[in-house]
């Protein structure tokens, strides 16, 4: 289900997917998305972009992006196609996916990307920022997430055209499917679903409980080290 496409002419150098958060803390279920979607779509990588200031989040609780930053860069130091980005960070201020696209085309010509996002956050992408130009930049990956359903996405204009596809994912008659009009196309991805939440997490190193196996032990060990969401 790959689209074809060439950028100014020439064929295009990679294929880059873009997994932004907060990642308060990273855990397995943001790894295991990205290596799925990785390895159905073909693409050569997956930046992992820690925002600064996540402009949908009001948390007073987040600790510092260099906190964040690093957890990140434990966790994803065995995968070779995964790497980390810091443009965010580095940007300040509130992290707008559109910003951090735009800087991405100028930093990578001849690139072609893969914004993934789960279900709950695309069916907010019209409350981002030029999300229309957004979703012109690049190509969206939309993932099925725990208490979602793809069909809740008809609430979107124009992912009204795909009513029929929406339902059969949810159904699991299909596992992948794709909405395209002129200028936006949007990859829908069923996953196995992974019940792992930052919230959960946070939650349960505040109650001092367990953690383990919910994220990588090196990311364990530096939240523990670390004395975070104590």
């Amino acid at each position: 289900m790959q689209p074809a496409r060439t950028l100014r002419g020439k064929v295009l150098a990679q294929k880059l997917g873009i997994l932004g958060g907060t990642f308060n803390p990273i855990h397995f279920g943001h790894l295991a998305a990205a290596e799925l979607v990785r390895d159905r779509l073909k693409l050569d990588r997956v930046l992992f972009i820690p925002s600064y200031l996540p402009p949908h989040k009001r948390d007073i609780d987040i600790p510092s992006a260099l906190h964040r930053q690093t957890m990140v860069n434990l966790a994803i130091a065995g995968n070779p196609h995964f790497i980390l980005s810091d443009i965010e960070i580095k940007r300040e201020g509130r992290s707008y996916s559109i910003d951090t696209m735009e800087e991405l085309e100028r930093d990578y010509p001849e690139t072609e990307f893969y914004f993934i996002a789960g279900i709950d956050s695309f069916l907010e992408i019209q409350t981002w920022k030029d999300w229309q130009r957004l979703l012109s930049l690049c190509w969206f990956v939309v993932l099925s997430r725990p208490g979602y359903a793809f069909s809740d996405l008809t609430v979107i204009g124009f992912m009204r055209q795909s009513e029929k596809e929406l339902r059969a994912l949810d159904r699991g008659e299909l596992f992948s499917a794709m909405v395209r009009t002129d200028e936006i196309g949007v990859f829908l991805e069923q996953i196995p679903l992974l019940d792992v939440s930052s919230t959960d997490i946070r939650t349960r190193v505040h109650q001092r409980g367990s953690i383990k196996y919910l994220l990588p032990e090196i990311v364990e060990t530096y939240i523990i080290n670390n004395d975070l969401y104590a």
